[in-house]
């Protein structure tokens, strides 16, 4: 269809279909609860409110999977709709459909914004074919507080890194070619607007309380960044800001979403969140939040109906909001029909099961995987495992189970997975892995005639995610003791740890010689894994959230403000006195099997104008037989500021291929714009003076410039 004939349709429509379009429920209402296929997520719906006829008025569906049960419901639903207007199917692929990836906060461990895009290509691909349109995927949300269960959704503590791989994915998902979503990508949703990561206390749907300057600088920068990818959605968060939800933030969701960052395209709320402007008490009735969600600027409302029920009364006592209604209506029918939707509402069954799971997606949800694993510690080089090391004990919660996919794993299966053990046993056939929940299972001579320990710990799946924010990060008590255990018996031993989120680790770190995080890795974890114990690649990855020494220590973050007591020996300082200074493994951290040195620093120029960038240029020296990919980061420290500023800011990063035995030239730019901030005005300023320029973890500055 043209966009004259999309305009003759909106015209032929009655407001109740118009408000129907905006409208999103489950699928379960129009074929039954017939198969494990369609999730039931919804509320009770009110049978006044979708009766026969508004039932068939509606334009999106959440919830259903498998092209079987998405064409079941667009042919019930098409066969009685007036307009024959079809349906738009959307789902929560967070991290992969049936091909599961590593959580998002174990992708962001790569850095690589090309992983990611490939990660998102995938999970369109695989979504498309079971007949999904519209994913609620990326989340960019920051987060500096692992309590905050959501946080194994997120990119991690920076800014710019969150945005750049929340783009990338918008990239991969929304594949555009000839300035339309291809026939194998879906519409991205970016969530969730605005600062939802932040609730106080790290507790889920908790208000959010901070400066616009705070916001602007740091918080809002993601959604910043990765809506120049253009969307097709934007999801409106749950937390209350600035003391109004944000749902119902006319100042959120117009002035700095739409006007401020420039989105042109969808808003949809989160699950049920306009309903729950009751809940929060800004609105005293169904009527009244359908009427703040409105204003606000919410064009579809999902997992609730207020809109259908009370839409007649709001728009009679405020006519001008036709005009956005309107509006939202033809971004809907421009999208259904840039999707193709019009000419063909249905997907192609057969095709289905060639694209799931196939082994170029397995190929690169193990490279993902592989690439996530960060490696925090490896004292006399325990890792990888040496040529003496045949009999391997592995023991602990973690090494046998199929659980490692993390949370919002979305269709896929835990007997897909392959576990640890199995990994192992493929990765070197002539690896004897004798495998254990506890250490009490272990036979005595079979611990007698093994040669090296893997203790396989972390934190359970379940316990991060949605409605899963915890106080507690430390290990379970249990696990603590089968890593001293393992210490007791005298052989050499390291520690492999999935989780959703980082754990305090104080009380037990000095018992872990060597520490391999992998998160959760999806399906093709166990190989993955293996890969790097056994030494054929070497970890890569370098954390994107610091690790907190306890749970008390949180938030915890690596550019935090600068303090007029700043952190040492001395109790009048910025420090807690029961706890060692800074985080346990900070922002950037993660070693290699490589043993990769910098050198040979050059500059082009101390002095930084307008017109002329400064170029940091150094060497990075790979001495060992591991083609493997670096992460380089620049960071500046404005000496003298007129407000305060982060002790170290993140301003450059560049993922770079190392060859075996070989080196690599890197180039890395700052501009004038990079050193400028928000002042207490909201102005964006840049003053006269020095600026400090650090490569990684260095603790000395590797040049100062001047503007």
């Amino acid at each position: 269809m043209n966009n004259n004939q999309l305009l003759e349709l909106l015209q032929t429509m009655t407001l109740e279909e118009k408000f129907g379009q905006l409208t999103q429920i489950t699928g379960e209402l129009y074929v039954g609860k017939v198969d494990s296929e369609m999730v039931e997520t919804g509320p009770e719906y009110a049978s006044h409110v979708l009766g026969d006829g508004t039932l068939y008025t509606i334009g999106s569906v959440i919830g259903a999977s498998s092209a079987k049960f998405t064409n079941l419901i667009q042919s019930e639903y098409l066969k009685r709709s007036r307009l024959k207007i079809p349906l738009l199917f959307m789902h929560d692929a967070i991290h992969g459909y049936k091909t599961i990836f590593p959580i998002p906060l174990g992708l962001s461990c790569t850095w690589d914004e090309e992983v990611l895009e490939t990660v998102a290509a995938v999970t369109a691909s695989e979504l498309r074919a079971t007949g999904i349109h519209v994913n609620f995927s990326p989340m960019v949300d920051l987060v500096r507080d692992p309590r905050w269960g959501r946080v194994m959704e997120s990119f991690g503590e920076d800014h710019l890194l969150s945005g750049n791989l929340g783009r990338a994915m918008i990239k991969g998902y929304q594949k555009i070619q000839e300035g339309r979503i291809s026939e194998a990508g879906v519409a991205a949703c970016l969530k969730h607007f605005a600062a939802y990561g932040a609730g106080i206390g790290g507790k889920d749907y908790n208000t959010v309380d901070m400066s616009l300057r705070e916001f602007f600088d740091f918080y809002g920068k993601p959604y910043e960044i990765a809506l120049k990818e253009r969307p097709k959605f934007v999801m409106s968060s749950f937390n209350t800001f600035n003391g109004t939800p944000v749902t119902a933030s006319k100042h959120m969701m117009k002035d700095v979403l739409r006007d401020r960052y420039g989105f042109d395209e969808l808003v949809i709320s989160d699950w049920g969140a306009v309903a729950e402007l009751q809940k929060h008490r800004v609105a005293e009735n169904g009527r009244e939040a359908a009427e703040l969600a409105m204003n606000a600027g919410i064009d579809i409302e999902m997992v609730s109906t207020l809109y259908l029920e009370h839409f007649e009364t709001i728009v009679a006592q405020q006519p001008a909001l036709l005009e956005d209604i309107n509006a939202a209506v033809m971004k809907v029918l421009q999208l259904k029909n840039e999707l193709g939707l019009f000419e063909n509402p249905y997907t192609n069954e057969e095709a289905e099961p060639a694209i799931l799971m196939n082994a170029d997606f397995l190929a690169a949800a193990e490279d993902a995987a592989r690439r996530s694993c960060v490696l925090l510690k490896n004292d006399n080089d325990l890792l990888p495992l040496r040529g003496e090391h045949r009999h391997i004990v592995l023991v602990g919660p973690f090494a046998g189970t199929k659980e490692l996919l993390g949370n919002w794993a979305c269709k896929g299966s835990f007997d897909d997975v392959v576990t640890l053990a199995d990994g192992l046993k493929q990765a070197d056939a002539s690896l004897a892995v004798d495998v254990y929940e506890t250490l009490a299972d272990c036979p005595a001579d079979v611990l007698k005639r093994s040669d090296y320990i893997i203790a396989a710990i972390g934190e359970h799946w379940g316990l991060s995610g949605e409605g899963h924010s915890s106080v507690k990060l430390e290990l379970e008590e249990s696990q603590r003791q089968l890593v001293k255990a393992i210490k007791a018996t005298g052989k050499p031993y390291a520690c492999v740890c999935f989780s959703g989120r980082p754990l305090a680790l104080q009380d037990i770190a000095d018992d872990m010689p060597a520490l391999l995080w992998c998160w959760y890795p999806g399906t093709r974890a166990g190989a993955a894994v293996a890969s790097l114990l056994t030494g054929q690649a070497t970890p890569s990855g370098k954390l994107t959230m610091s690790f907190p020494r306890y749970s008390a220590q949180t938030p915890i973050y690596y550019n935090e403000y600068s303090s007029g007591r700043p952190a040492n020996a001395s109790s009048y300082s910025s420090r807690y006195q029961d706890c060692e200074i800074g985080p346990l493994f900070p922002f950037g951290h993660g070693l290699t099997y490589a043993g990769a040195t910098y050198s040979d620093f050059a500059i082009s120029s101390t002095d930084i104008t307008a017109d002329q960038p400064v170029s940091v240029s150094y060497t990075i020296d790979n001495p060992s037989d591991y083609a493997y990919s670096e992460i380089a980061i620049l960071y500046i420290e404005d000496a003298v500021s007129r407000s305060v500023r982060p002790m170290r800011e993140m301003k450059a990063y560049q993922v770079v291929q190392v060859p075996a035995r070989g080196s690599v030239r890197v180039t890395m730019s700052v501009t004038l714009e990079d050193l400028k901030y928000l002042d207490a005005e909201l102005q964006r300023t840049v003053e006269r003076g020095a600026f400090r320029i650090y490569v990684n973890d260095t603790a000395q500055p590797v040049f100062t410039i001047t503007y």
